[in-house]
């Protein structure tokens, strides 16, 4: 089932998997993605409070679950085993665990970030009893928004289900190049920069060991938007950046970015201006074996 398999059979059914984007366009999406970006560090504030802290930070970042159709936190270590998640498409809190349990679900429109933790806290508190936790509420340090300053949330339902359509395509296409692609880490979705990713480590079976200043990777992903795009996009950055002159060309409407950071990056129109959803899951996994292609020549020592 994956678009990097030799056999179209599995290309095939990588792409029966992949849901159209397009509807609503994506430059309709800011204000949403501004909002979910927000809610979703209540999420990254679960992982701070219940996870061992990892060096990488990875215990604040969170897993996307297609059967669930929300982002995960990681799961409590302390018996309970409890993630908190957050589906896009209702736009609502959950409390999953231990095993197919599940709260009833916390739905943001017309709340605060404040209410949602005060939810939290009186659901755990429930789950573990008083004194079980240390949880904090987030104080992020992210796009400025109304919902940051104490506004309730009132993103548009329908701009909300593209967007979880856009992390459930996107996971799709990552989770293959985490079995296709030697050294490359689980995907997580990190809180703080919003996007989903995997990363390949070029170094991972060096002997002598190589360390992190001087490792190579390969970073694959998509961003909803950010301070470069404000509408989604798929990325692929080599790192250390190479020099710009040094690129490689790209199957059109794929680009280099240059500006701040180096990348490979599809964007949303382009993605979009490919047709139905075969012909989007075409380009996107065109674009991410090109892409990752092109990085790792431009790393090879």
């Amino acid at each position: 089932m994956s678009p990097f398999a030799p056999d179209e059979g599995s290309r095939v059914r990588f792409a029966s998997r992949w849901i159209r984007l397009g509807d609503p366009a994506p430059s309709a999406l800011t204000d949403a993605r501004l909002q979910l970006h927000w809610a979703i560090q209540l999420l990254a504030a679960f992982g701070e409070a219940f996870l061992p802290h990892r060096p990488d930070g990875s215990h604040s970042a969170v897993s996307w679950s297609p059967e669930r159709r929300a982002f995960l936190s990681g799961e409590t270590l302390d018996g309970s085993s409890i993630r908190l998640g957050l589906q896009p498409g209702g736009f609502a809190y959950r409390l999953f665990g231990p095993g197919a349990a599940q709260s009833e679900p916390f739905e943001l429109e017309g709340r605060t970030l404040a209410e949602a933790a005060v939810w939290l806290e009186s659901e755990l508190v429930s789950r573990i009893g008083p004194g079980g936790h240390a949880f904090n509420p987030p104080s992020p340090d992210i796009a400025g928004h109304r919902v940051g300053r104490g506004a309730p949330f009132d993103a548009a339902l329908p701009d909300l289900a593209e967007l979880e359509r856009w992390f459930h395509d996107a996971a799709l296409l990552l989770e293959a190049v985490e079995l296709a692609e030697d050294g490359a880490s689980r995907v997580r979705c990190w809180p703080h920069h919003f996007d989903i990713a995997v990363l390949i480590d070029l170094d991972h079976d060096a002997d002598p060991p190589v360390g992190p200043e001087e490792s190579r990777s390969v970073g694959i992903g998509m961003t909803p938007g950010d301070d470069s795009y404000a509408e989604p996009y798929f990325y692929v950055s080599p790192w250390p950046y190479p020099e710009p002159v040094k690129l490689p060309k790209l199957p059109p409407p794929a680009r280099w970015h240059t500006v701040e950071w180096v990348g490979a990056v599809l964007t949303a129109d382009d993605l979009v201006a490919a047709g139905d959803e075969k012909a989007q899951a075409t380009r996107a996994a065109s674009f991410a074996r090109a892409a990752i292609a092109g990085s790792r020549a431009l790393l090879r020592r």
